[in-house]
């Protein structure tokens, strides 16, 4: 009888467990991709975790969030109107205000997370639209979990005066929706509050096709400037076919 080395039957396990079998299926839509995960970003444990772990870093939030370089360098004249969409509860915007004072933040949420959120950080603005007018569009791996980032971005573009940063991206020229997996307490930085448990939280998830993107910015107006390639593109581990890269335009 032929042995089978230990390493081959675990790495088979991982390979055959369920939630890995459901991660590397594949649905011929969104709303397909929705209705199996049985849940999206907005489900109201997911928010609650967030909302507890964000609560204990309020005031020390550089210790675990550092804004991209290329980031502080489009914002070094210090003034204007700063919008991050999909920014949670702030955090990020909350170590920017600190560098630039002079400038307004106003993060992009859900309902619940921006009456949560608002309560944490006062000095920051939250809101589930957008405003009339930015200066600095900055999203960081969200558009992967919007039904139609194309929409958005266009919207987005068509407000924003200056410049539009693209972050933790995931790209592929070929749509691919899947059921995102993570674990509750991977979910946000900072102390892992009391009162939850770990469990897996589900939610749909599309690759977006990066020559799009830029094409919708270069009928915008906007350039783009820089690309960083291969930064933590928030990918799913175990699906092929996709990739990350950071995208930074500037109107014409």
């Amino acid at each position: 009888m032929r042995r089978i080395h230990p390493l081959v039957i675990i790495r088979n396990f991982i390979r055959d467990f369920p939630e890995n079998r459901a991660i590397r299926k594949r649905y011929r839509s969104w709303l397909r991709a929705s209705k199996a995960a049985k849940s999206d970003y907005q489900a109201e444990v997911l928010t609650r975790f967030r909302v507890k772990r964000s609560q204990a870093i309020a005031g020390h939030e550089e210790d675990y969030v550092r804004p991209v370089a290329e980031l502080i360098e489009i914002m070094s004249d210090g003034s204007g109107a700063f919008v991050d969409f999909g920014g949670s509860a702030g955090e990020s915007c909350s170590v920017l205000h600190r560098k630039f004072p002079a400038m307004s933040f106003v993060v992009i949420e859900t309902p619940a997370m921006v009456k949560a959120a608002a309560k944490i950080r006062p000095l920051i603005a939250f809101s589930s639209e957008l405003p009339d007018r930015i200066d600095i569009f900055y999203s960081s791996g969200t558009f992967q979990y919007l039904e139609d980032p194309y929409a958005l971005w266009k919207r987005a573009l068509s407000k924003t005066t200056c410049y539009a940063f693209l972050a933790r991206n995931t790209f592929s020229e070929t749509d691919q929706f899947r059921v995102q997996h993570s674990m509750l307490f991977n979910n946000g930085a900072g102390p892992i509050p009391e009162g939850f448990k770990d469990v897996v939280v589900r939610y749909p998830h599309r690759t977006i096709s990066e020559r799009h993107l830029i094409d919708i910015a270069s009928g915008a107006g906007f350039e783009l400037v820089n690309r960083i390639a291969d930064r933590d593109g928030g990918l799913i581990q175990g699906a092929k076919g996709m990739y990350g890269a950071d995208l930074l335009f500037k109107r014409r």
